[in-house]
């Protein structure tokens, strides 16, 4: 609990990764098109999207050389299968991060003055590195937009959308982590998708996986998610009239949150269709289905 508190004074305002700036500021800025260098996004929050989007990718390329082994590659038996297995390492790590990260977000004496405008070099970088994974999320659901369907392409570009604004505004960065807490639940849907494929988790891991997942995602997806849609919307009147407010950010915000809910509640009925068809198969009322019919996400 010591080294979590020290992790949370520690990061409560400065810019972890402001140490990438100067060298951004003084090589890359300049071949940045001039109508774009004077945005919020390029002058204060490049060298954190160029961080987030080279890390994310150089996972996935790394991963994807692990999945060309014959032992992995033969288990997974399709380049689909190879290729969600790669985007779903990179998901696992980014839930992790992105998670841990927004720790010292959380109940921030900094945001918590203004729930709206309010903004700190942390709140910047969190939502810079959330950003730059969503860049990335978008740039390969449209590559292979025909192997993981739109659901994906449209969570990728719905989440970009909310994190360009907030992050090119200063916008509602008090709710960045709130927001991004749902992604507590992807490690457990992606070590689902393991036991799925390769067959190594014990029948009581996976169960239990399962059932931590709906719970979660449930609580915070559905519950935690939409009461934040509220509040923020509650926010966002409040500060309607003050200056610097920004009406179709604040809407295309809302708005866009509020379709990721709408996702979140379609996904989650899935889980629970794939949760039935399983407790009757343990049970013996259905014959065993395929595994592909059985994927939630």
């Amino acid at each position: 609990m010591q080294a979590l508190y020290q992790f949370r004074e520690k990061y409560s305002y400065d810019d972890p990764l402001a140490w990438m700036k100067p060298f951004v500021d003084e090589h890359i800025v300049p071949h940045v098109p001039q109508k774009f260098q004077n945005t919020e996004i390029v002058k204060e929050n490049l060298h954190t999207l160029i961080f987030g989007i080279t890390l994310y990718t150089t996972i996935f390329q790394f991963s994807k050389l692990i999945f060309m082994f014959p032992t992995i590659s033969n288990a997974l038996k399709s380049k689909k299968n190879r290729l969600d297995g790669s985007v779903r390492v990179v998901s696992f790590i980014q839930a992790i991060i992105i998670c841990v990260l927004g720790i010292p977000v959380f109940k921030n004496e900094h945001l918590s003055k203004d729930h709206v405008f309010a903004s700190t070099p942390y709140a910047r970088f969190y939502a810079s590195m959330a950003l730059s994974y969503f860049i990335w999320d978008t740039v390969i659901s449209t590559i292979y937009v025909n192997l993981f369907g739109v659901g994906f392409l449209v969570h990728g570009i719905v989440s970009t959308i909310v994190f360009g604004i907030a992050v090119e505004k200063n916008f509602i960065l008090y709710y960045s982590a709130a927001f991004l807490l749902f992604e507590i639940s992807t490690p457990f849907l992606d070590i689902r998708w393991v036991g799925l494929k390769f067959k190594v988790l014990p029948d009581f891991v996976k169960l239990l996986n399962n059932i931590i997942l709906i719970l979660i995602f449930f609580f915070v997806r559905i519950c935690w998610g939409w009461y934040q849609v509220i509040k923020l919307a509650k926010d966002r009147y409040v500060a309607s009239d003050e200056p610097g407010f920004t009406t179709f950010g604040a809407c295309v915000i809302l708005g866009c949150n509020f379709v990721l809910d709408v996702l979140n509640v379609f996904w989650f009925s899935k889980m629970m269709t794939v949760a039935v068809v399983t407790i009757k198969q343990m049970v013996g009322f259905s014959k065993k289905a395929d595994d592909e019919k059985l994927k939630l996400m």
